[in-house]
């Protein structure tokens, strides 16, 4: 009986391990430089955007007819 429960035991740690092992993987997003280079660029661009949408940004694109802000060429 005892056998029979250490034997479950090992087999259910090795699922969760595996588990594991794999959900780590997924979270992780960039596996080189060339991964890294694009997630730092498109925070940028995801900063540009929060900054312009701030509500002293939509109010000068009220004033001056939406000119305020130009994101730039890639």
């Amino acid at each position: 009986m005892h056998a029979v429960l250490i034997v479950l035991g090992l087999l259910l740690s090795t699922i969760v391990f595996l588990i594991v092992k794999v959900s780590l993987r997924h979270r992780r997003r960039t596996h080189n430089f060339d991964g890294q280079q694009i997630e730092r660029h498109h925070s940028a661009e995801i900063r540009n955007i929060r900054a312009a949408n701030t509500s002293v940004a939509v109010h000068n694109n009220f004033v001056n007819g939406g000119n305020d802000y130009r994101p730039g060429r890639r």
